[in-house]
Formats: C-alpha cells, sequence, structure tokens
C-alpha cells in the first residue's frame, strides 16, 4: 500500500484526487488505488512492474525513485497468493487494484 500511496502522491497534482476503496468479490479481498494525475501510457501499462522500469526518466531528478517500487509491490502481492493489475483512470489518472485470497 506504501508503494501505491507514495506513486499516487507523486505523480498527482494538487487539484487532483486519490481514492482507495477496498472490498469483498468473489472470495477475495479488493484493494484500489485510483488517481487523477498524469496516468501510465499504453506502453508504460505493459512495462510497469518491471525492474527498473520508469515512465519518464526525465521526472528522475524531480520526483527521485530508481523504477523498483511497483516491480516489488508485485512480488509482494504475488507472496501473498495475489494479483496486481493497473489500468487508465478513464477520463484521467491510474488504477492499480489487488486482489488477495480472503
Amino acid at each position: 500500500m506504501i508503494i501505491l500511496l507514495d506513486n499516487a502522491i507523486k505523480y498527482t497534482e494538487e487539484n487532483d484526487k486519490i481514492e482507495i476503496k477496498t472490498y469483498s468479490k468473489d472470495n477475495k479481498c479488493v484493494i484500489e488505488v485510483k488517481d487523477t494525475g498524469i496516468g501510465i501510457s499504453d506502453e508504460g501499462l505493459k512495462r510497469i512492474f518491471e525492474r527498473f522500469y520508469r515512465e519518464d526518466r526525465a521526472r528522475n531528478r524531480e520526483t527521485g525513485g530508481t523504477g523498483l517500487g511497483l516491480s516489488i509491490a508485485n512480488v509482494i502481492v504475488s507472496e501473498h497468493n495475489g494479483t496486481i493489475k493497473v489500468s487508465h483512470n478513464i477520463p484521467k489518472g491510474t488504477v492499480f487494484t489487488i486482489r488477495l485470497p480472503s
């Protein structure tokens, strides 16, 4: 959760929103972190969980980071027999959805 929230804060501006939702569905605990920030490109959605992948390398100086956070989050969720997915938040932003066994 810290990794997802940290990313949402980094890439969401002052007048945008971050929403966290939890619910149960199909015997899974579902956690959604949704923001209205800058979003991720279609190519980025395919690669976002790769180690060292950065959507915009020019922002390294501005936001810091090494591109490991979401890769680590993916491993943590997998080790708990869960899944993590990312999608576009229409019309703007990103949605991360984690599903864990109940």
